[in-house]
């Protein structure tokens, strides 16, 4: 029925059902900026928390995969995967995925600290005086949008079987390969014309304008990113 609805919106928009997700998000995101007086801590807090709610998702989805993983430890996989099934309502798991998981988990860990490290530096306040009822909202969402996610890539259909743990973590850290993106083509750009706009009209520039100024383009970017555009911009850049 979600799955329904989301498409006949699409279609009215003209749009792909993928661009609905990042569109919402940015959408509350900006009703946050305008009705709620969010500042650029609450922004980067939602943000960080999207990328944990993906990796994790998806790394609990990596237990379920039935695939061995292609030039990976190819004995390991050549065995027997003896899948155990805990709990009768989810999918079997695969004890030989877990050693993946925890070493693609421990580097994105190690990554994800020195991502937030600089933001953490600077919040004058505890992260449960950033969880307000609207960001709560918005990470709801995200849940819920990334959930339905995890459905339709992997359970529907068991199609689980037929992929492997691997495929499941890509698209885990995928965001932060777009966040990557977003920094250098959209945060960066964005920041000088913000700087030369208070240089240069000191009086129009503020708070909410600042930050509708990168949330929009942001949003834009992530959008555009729904298509296979990460991978177009990495092979680039190689």
């Amino acid at each position: 029925m979600l799955r329904r609805a989301e498409t006949e919106i699409a279609e009215r928009l003209g749009i792909p059902p993928d661009y609905l997700s990042p569109i919402g998000m940015h959408l509350l995101l900006t009703i946050g900026i305008l009705c709620f007086e969010w500042d650029v801590v609450e922004l980067i807090f939602v943000y960080l928390s999207e990328l944990v709610v993906v990796a994790v998702l998806f790394a609990i989805v990596a237990l379920f995969a039935a695939q061995p993983v292609e030039d990976h430890d190819a004995d390991k996989w050549r065995e027997d995967p003896s899948p155990v099934q805990p709990i009768s309502l989810l999918p079997p798991i695969y004890p030989r995925n877990v050693g993946l998981i925890l070493n693609n988990m421990f580097a994105y860990a190690v990554f994800f600290s020195f991502f937030v490290a600089m933001p953490v530096s600077v919040m004058d306040r505890s992260v449960s005086s950033l969880l307000s009822p609207t960001a709560g909202l918005v990470i709801l969402a995200i849940c819920v949008s990334q959930l339905r996610r995890v459905w339709r890539e992997f359970l529907i259909d068991h199609s689980y079987r037929d992929r492997s743990p691997a495929e499941a973590l890509e698209l885990g850290l995928r965001p932060v390969a777009k966040f990557v993106i977003i920094a250098v083509y959209v945060v960066v750009p964005t920041t000088v014309v913000v700087l030369t706009a208070a240089f240069v009209l000191p009086d129009t520039v503020s708070g909410p304008v600042v930050l509708l100024a990168y949330v929009l383009p942001i949003g834009a970017a992530r959008v555009w990113l729904q298509d296979d555009a990460v991978e177009t911009v990495l092979q680039h850049r190689d």
